[in-house]
């Protein structure tokens, strides 16, 4: 995994900094058909595992807003992209991208079943390509699969509780990535998890989700819901418009 700028190494937990502001330029958006080919480059060249090609359509199996594969798009002109302009724009450039599952979390055997279910968000993979990195795009993947997470998979019956990954045990810059963003690098290495690289072993970091993630989501998800309205109100006052010129 090849998140930006990361630090030293610790195995504390600090609190998540706040995250910036992306560029204009940059778009994070569910892979779907038109991005998966730039996707699958980008995962096959960046990472050290091969994934089969069922990884890569469950990566397009939900191309909604509740998707948890997601991809950073880099378009030339954001100003063209407001405007809807297409002269002389390049293509958009997939520069990052993010494909997490759920997963149950086992409850221990001495304790009761809880009224629901406890899952973890596993991330399988998370990429940026390198001139791309210190633009704060990796943080912005991982915020946005935490609160689609939170949004749409915590409800009566389900909670979502964690978010987890296994990084390369040599990769200290990645482990401290993860630090930075209040996850904790567990003491165990499993070895033999990487068989292409030396040394093979992984290393589990692990972060519980907080209030702080909570609360989050709930502001995202009212500023969404807001400018739904705001466009369904738009629509409206058009159509009557319509009606009335027409009438």
């Amino acid at each position: 995994m090849s998140p930006e700028s990361p630090p030293t190494l610790s195995v504390c937990q600090p609190t998540p900094r706040p995250s910036k502001p992306l560029l204009p330029n940059i778009e994070i958006t569910p892979v779907g058909p038109d991005t998966l080919p730039a996707y699958r480059r980008l995962i096959t060249t960046l990472l050290p595992i091969r994934y089969p090609d069922k990884f890569y359509k469950d990566s397009v199996a939900n191309t909604t807003s509740s998707s948890l594969a997601l991809c950073a798009v880099w378009r030339h002109s954001p100003e063209n992209r407001r405007q809807g302009g297409t002269e002389n724009v390049p293509e958009p450039t997939v520069v990052g991208g993010i494909q997490c599952r759920l997963e149950p979390l086992p409850i221990p055997p001495t304790e009761s079943t809880p009224v629901r279910s406890m899952q973890t968000v596993y991330i399988q993979t998370l990429a940026v390509l390198s001139p791309y990195r210190s633009l704060g795009i990796a943080t912005a993947l991982l915020d946005t699969i935490i609160t689609t997470a939170i949004t749409y998979y915590s409800n009566t019956t389900d909670n979502v509780t964690e978010i987890y990954a296994h990084v390369w045990e040599a990769n200290e810059e990645a482990l401290g990535w993860y630090v930075k963003k209040g996850f904790t690098v567990e003491n165990a290495v499993l070895e033999g998890y990487y068989r292409k690289l030396r040394p093979t072993g992984a290393r589990v970091v692990r972060r519980r989700l907080g209030v702080g993630d909570w609360l989050r989501a709930r502001d995202l998800k009212a500023d969404e819901d807001m400018e739904i309205n705001e466009a369904v109100g738009s629509t409206s006052i058009s159509n009557e418009i319509d009606k009335k010129a027409n009438g």
